[in-house]
């Protein structure tokens, strides 16, 4: 009995070493980078449990590899499936139910801790983030230098830099901003961006990475022969904090700004359209500015998207919104002044400025009744009755060449039109002809403007008059349109 049972715990004892299941990871990770484990499985019959979560975060399957391998004479497949996940907190990997060989086998739960990031130390390599101010308001600029220092002679076969994510920024890199020099003995890179923070209170830019490829020069083959081995380094940068203030209560532009406003023409005829242009300068977050819409009763009003122009110079955010409307009006009206308020650091105030508002006079076009009038050099004079005489021979044989003259003449004419009209070319309509003869935008708006309306087509190329498009592009575009439309 003793003998069967040792045999039975020394079945199950095998049973235990050939399933088993190992789970293979870090105990820590890094806030924001990939975080990889593996779970290990041996057995003759292997069937992983599908890993799709883990504490709310999305788990990614990096593959499978296999294995044979003998113990104790049998032969068993050892499975290995890597996984990745991206937490942002501590989290734990819970206990899996795995299958081997019929049997059900749980692996152990671990919890991996999120590890604070140290600016890395060293003396071969630095990478330093540098604020222009650690104090600002919600939407005011920001500028961060990236400097990221290597020393000289170093064997390094590739340099790794992903795009960073400013979380609560929104951000863009300044263009032609890279520099590369040598200073004391290092290879110095350079990087800047402008950041706008997007909400209040303390907000904090964690450590950039940079990840560096370089020879192993302490490890060498056999034979004599010298082999260098790569490897990889990572290199942290230090962290930044800000304290952000709010901007006053439905405010979101702060800088120095100027707003103006300009018409064509203040006096139209009815049909004809006005060119309103909107121009915004200075200094700030442009790229928060609103599109502007006009609201004018009994006007049509078309508009083109703003055009906004931003560089970063010494003195800031330098920008130039511009937008452009096309006005139709029915009758005379008054185009209002249009409001923009923005918050004033220096001077730590709302400041508001307006556009001066524009009269436009319509003028109507009164259609003149058109009266027939008997010219006055025509006098009337009192009918004579002629007395009819009768005709002689004489009359009679001109009489009839003349009818034969005429009879000729009106069989040759009717020949002539039958010719031409097979020769015939389609000609141009009378709108074509006066659209082929605009020698600018200007005249093609006069041109076009009474058609508005009577196709969508025709509309969007007319507002294009307004546009920067090219003059010539843009007027075959036009004719083509009317060929096909025929207006």
């Amino acid at each position: 009995m003793k003998q069967f049972r040792f045999f039975l715990i020394l079945i199950f004892f095998n049973i235990s070493l050939l399933a088993n299941v190992t789970l293979h990871s870090a105990n820590s990770f890094i806030k924001g980078e990939a975080f990889v484990f593996e779970f290990e499985a041996v057995g003759s019959s292997v069937q992983f449990p599908k890993i799709e979560k883990i504490d709310g975060y999305i788990v990614e399957s990096l593959g499978t590899s296999r294995s044979l391998q003998i113990i104790n004479g049998n032969y068993d497949e050892k499975l290995t499936k890597k996984y990745r996940i991206v937490p942002n907190s501590d989290f734990t990997i819970p206990s899996f139910t795995f299958k081997i060989d019929d049997q059900e086998v749980q692996s152990e739960a671990k919890k991996i801790v999120a590890k604070k990031v140290v600016k890395t130390a060293s003396n071969d390599f630095d990478l330093t983030l540098i604020p222009s101010k650690n104090s600002l308001y919600v939407g005011e600029e920001l500028q961060v230098k990236l400097i990221f220092k290597y020393k000289n002679g170093l064997q390094i076969t590739n340099l790794g830099f992903e795009q960073p994510q400013f979380e609560n920024f929104w951000y863009k890199k300044v263009d032609n901003s890279s520099k590369r020099y040598e200073e004391n003995g290092y290879v110095v890179q350079e990087l800047e961006f402008l950041l706008f923070p997007q909400k209040s209170g303390e907000l904090t830019i964690e450590p950039l990475r940079v990840d560096v490829q370089m020879m192993d020069t302490s490890r060498s083959g056999g034979f004599g022969f010298f082999t260098a081995v790569p490897k990889l380094k990572k290199i942290y940068s230090n962290q930044l904090k800000f304290d952000v203030k709010k901007l006053p209560e439905n405010i979101n532009l702060i800088g120095d700004f100027n707003i103006k406003a300009s018409v064509d023409k203040t006096k139209i005829k009815q049909g004809e359209s006005i060119a309103y242009k909107l121009n915004i300068t200075g200094i700030g977050n442009f790229d928060d500015i609103q599109d502007m819409k006009l609201d004018i009763p009994n006007a049509t009003i078309y508009d083109n998207k703003p055009e906004i122009k931003t560089k970063y110079s010494k003195n800031g955010y330098e920008g130039i919104y511009t937008k452009v409307y096309s006005i139709i009006p029915n009758n005379s009206l008054e185009i209002p002044s249009i409001t923009l308020k923005y918050f004033n650091k220096k001077d730590k105030k709302i400041v508001v400025k307006e556009t001066k508002p524009f009269k436009i006079e319509v003028e109507n076009q009164v259609s003149k009744k058109v009266v027939l009038e008997k010219p006055k050099d025509i006098i009337e004079t009192k009918k004579e009755v002629l007395v009819q005489k009768k005709s002689s021979l004489e009359d009679k044989i001109i009489f009839f060449i003349l009818g034969l003259v005429s009879a000729l003449l009106i069989i040759g004419l009717y020949m002539y039109v039958r010719l031409q009209s097979t020769k015939k070319t389609k000609k141009d309509t009378p709108l074509i002809k006066l659209v082929k003869g605009a020698k600018n935008k200007k005249d093609m708006m006069k041109v076009l403007v009474p058609f508005i309306k009577s196709n969508s087509n025709l509309d969007e190329l007319i507002i294009q008059c307004e546009s920067e498009k090219d003059f010539k592009v843009l007027k075959k575009e036009i004719v083509e349109l009317l060929k096909e439309i025929k207006i």
